[in-house]
């Protein structure tokens, strides 16, 4: 007689689609699968036992989320040997969290897994809120959390480690940040200990302050009474209205302060007013105490944001600052660069570093001094050099050559053993199965905890076999972590080609630049979600996802949607063709919009002069955005080689940037 198969059985024994579970099928299937025996030792059988034990996997979460413990236990007690075992208890224990014996076990056998510091977490802040102070000390290593902090500080005074928890009460005091309700009984044991002064409430009032935490800093004022409230009451009216700096003298009477409160409120001023602010600090700065640092740290800020804004003073400010601060040497740089003064621009170069000088982007702008001081000869072999690497500036000193780019592609070669090691590893195997059930989150953060623990040898292998795994993202991260760069096809993959190539030309763009936006924005991580809410491969924010799904017309079911290739590109491709139609069809400006807002790039349009691109691109006021667009220009430049295409060319991505 002919055994059944697997899908067989599973249909005997399950409704489509996991739609009900009862003990019935459950123990139907597990004596079914035992009696006829068709799990034998194979290749084959184990892909077989995979599969069951997958089907089993998705059964037993199903259980956890409908309550039935019972259902739970007996598909488990088969699964124990799963890769996913630990993932599905965890799952259980985390709605069980007063079960601490359990849960104690579980750290035990389970410490080498992802699961258990998630569980610890999880159990230690329930402890808390339970009191049970011995056994969260027993178990609590440290965390950043600041919940944890504050109970972990409660226990410890409440078993009479006084010290330790008066020094734990008084790092979350002096932080300047909010802290959880729970911590006030911390702090009313701190308050109470002869450790605590009204110079620690002006401490925590100064780093609220210096936070911008304008509702701790107004709520310790409650604990101030007379001298001390109307000093605490002046700082919070120059922090809120710094303006009224000069309208209203009351600051000067706090002599002794009124050096260190000039300084914030003209800090805070420059933020809004460059101008006013400026011309009150060179009028008062030497008629107040002012501590030197604070002195540096006011004329740095002026300065720097003078060239933040392309003001023409921004190079003279810059020179009289202490020529050892690293940014202001760059911005120098930068400064004379806005105003395309060659001589300044040579000065500065010249008195950057050593090591600074060694830099691709400071030799190609001292080639671009030496090409604008006619000296090509000398220009010419800084390009040349620099035209050899793959980079942003090997790429620009190419297009002065009016050469190809380098691609320089040396593909990794990685052992059988150590893929095959890989594979076979605990903690990869999890990732295998978490792919397996479609679990690209979990699968990604394991991924993760895996490559954490990895031995760095191993960093190339592992990026390989994520390449294997169609897992783009994690083999450019892994093999970034490895500092291996020269692999091209690894770290400049073709992920999604056809869908980017339809829609590239649904909207008439290169799909060069579409893939270089998406290298740039996710490396290819359909799951990516920034801190922002920016969401999928090309990282549309949901409000521009839903404006764009108006416009054509598609239906919006939830910002989820941003993590469906098809519709992410589709709205990545639309909103970049509708910013370069904003922007004259100017890809570098388009590319800036992509990243920090259309309206900023308008204000970072020269006044009354053209730019070279080039220049408009390393003046740009935001590093994140300097090196943002850089790096896509970059990528899609490579990006045109890998699909062996010719119709972007570097004076097209760099046409000069025009007076706004």
């Amino acid at each position: 007689m002919a055994k059944p198969t697997l899908q067989k059985l599973l249909a005997e024994c399950f409704v489509p689609d996991f739609v009900e579970i009862n003990m019935h099928s459950v123990l139907r299937f597990l004596l079914l699968a035992a009696l006829t025996d068709i799990l034998p030792n194979s290749a084959q059988a184990d892909e077989i036992s995979l599969a069951a034990q997958r089907q089993q996997f998705l059964l037993a979460e199903q259980a956890i989320d409908r309550n039935r413990d019972t259902e739970y236990f007996a598909l488990a007690a088969a699964l124990k040997n799963y890769p996913l075992y630990p993932y599905l208890h965890y799952q259980w224990l985390k709605n069980h969290l007063d079960a601490d014996s359990e849960i104690q076990q579980f750290l035990i056998d389970n410490a080498a897994s992802r699961y258990a510091s998630a569980l610890r977490q999880k159990w230690l802040l329930q402890l808390g809120k339970k009191q049970h102070w011995p056994l969260l000390l027993k178990h609590y290593h440290g965390s950043d959390d600041p919940d944890l902090q504050c109970y972990a500080g409660l226990a410890r005074f409440e078993t009479g480690q006084t010290l330790e928890a008066l020094d734990q009460a008084r790092a979350l005091w002096l932080s300047g940040k909010s802290q959880p309700e729970h911590c006030d009984a911390l702090f009313t044991a701190y308050q109470a200990s002869p450790y605590f002064n009204h110079e620690m409430i002006r401490q925590r009032f100064q780093a609220a302050l210096n936070r911008d935490n304008l509702s701790l800093a107004g709520y310790l004022t409650r604990f101030l009474t007379g001298a001390e409230l109307e000093l605490a009451n002046t700082w919070l009216k120059l922090h809120r209205h710094p303006e009224t700096l000069i309208s209203d003298q009351h600051w000067r009477q706090y002599t002794e302060q009124a050096g260190e409160l000039f300084a914030h409120a003209i800090d805070r001023w420059l933020e809004s007013d460059v101008e006013q602010a400026m011309t009150a600090w060179d009028k008062e700065k030497s008629q107040l105490t002012i501590v030197s640092a604070t002195l540096a740290y006011i004329e740095k800020r002026i300065a720097v944001t003078l060239a933040l804004k392309h003001d023409k003073r921004a190079y003279a400010r810059l020179s009289r600052l202490d020529n050892s601060d690293e940014s202001a040497r760059e911005w120098r740089v930068r400064a004379a660069l806005n105003a395309q003064n060659w001589q300044d621009v040579a000065a500065a170069i010249a008195g950057l570093s050593d090591e600074e000088k060694s830099r691709e982007k400071w030799q190609y702008w001292q080639a671009r001094g030496l090409a604008e001081a006619g000296q090509p000869v000398s220009a010419n072999a800084l390009f040349q050099q620099l035209a050899k690497n793959r980079s942003f500036y090997g790429f620009l000193a190419a297009g002065r050559l009016r050469q190809t780019i380098a691609l320089e592609d040396h593909p990794l070669i990685v052992s059988a053993q150590d893929l095959d090691y890989l594979q076979t590893h605990p903690d990869f195997r999890v990732v295998s199965e978490l792919i397996a059930i479609d679990r690209k989150l979990e699968a990604k953060r394991q991924w993760w905890y895996a490559i954490g623990k990895l031995d760095s040898r191993l960093l190339p292998a592992a990026a390989k076999l994520a390449q294997q795994w169609h897992a783009p993202a994690w083999a450019i991260s892994t093999i970034a972590k490895a500092n291996h760069w020269d692999d091209v096809n690894l770290r400049f993959p073709l992920e999604y080609v056809q869908q980017i190539q339809a829609n590239a030309s649904a909207q008439q763009l290169d799909p060069a630049l579409i893939l270089g936006l998406i290298r740039q924005e996710s490396a290819f991580d359909e799951t990516a979600d920034s801190p922002a809410g920016a969401k999928g491969l090309m990282q549309v924010m949901p409000k521009t996802g839903q404006q764009i799904a108006a416009d054509m017309r598609d239906r919006w079911d939830s910002d989820n949607n941003l993590f469906k290739p098809e519709l992410n590109l589709k709205y990545g491709a639309f909103y970049y063709k509708k910013l370069l139609q904003q922007f004259n069809g100017h890809v570098a400006l388009a590319t800036a919009a992509y990243n920090a807002g259309a309206n900023k790039v308008k204000r970072w349009l020269p006044e009354n002069q053209t730019l070279p691109a080039d220049i408009w691109i390393e003046t740009i006021p935001y590093k994140e955005t300097r090196g943002y667009v850089a790096s896509v220009l970059m990528y899609s430049l490579i990006y045109q080689q890998r699909l062996q295409r010719d119709s972007l060319k570097i004076d097209d991505l760099l046409r000069e940037v025009m007076p706004g």
